[in-house]
């Protein structure tokens, strides 16, 4: 007698294949379905109305793979960075300047402020 050799139960398990959320938005008990009011909404509030809002981008698919790959690009490059610097190696080249490392002005800048014209002094 072999018990494998047979499907001993036909149909799904616990009546997975039957259930439908239609008969759910018409039982008496719809609330105790999680997440009911989106898939089972009953009542004027839902008409007209998307109840899947949350789960929708605002980007069309071309701008947010455009996003995704240029935020790939900025984080492989800082990781290069913070790898060399790991490892005591010369920083690879950037293409474009950072502007928070370019100096404001300071004792060494050349620059004359609208201030400096009015008053004659150097400010610091």
């Amino acid at each position: 007698m072999d018990l494998v050799a047979g499907v001993r139960k036909e149909g799904s398990r616990g009546g997975r294949g039957d259930f439908k959320w239609s008969d759910v938005k018409d039982s008496s008990h719809r609330e105790n379905y999680l997440g009911h009011s989106v898939m089972a909404p009953v009542g004027r509030w839902q008409q007209g109305k998307d109840l899947q809002w949350y789960a929708r981008g605002d980007v069309d698919p071309e701008e947010a793979a455009r996003l995704e790959r240029e935020e790939r690009q900025r984080v492989k490059a800082a990781e290069e960075e913070a790898m060399a610097r790991a490892l005591g190696l010369p920083l690879p080249s950037q293409s474009t300047a950072n502007a928070n490392l370019t100096p404001l002005g300071g004792e060494d800048s050349q620059e004359v402020t609208p201030a400096e014209k009015t008053t004659g002094k150097r400010f610091i």
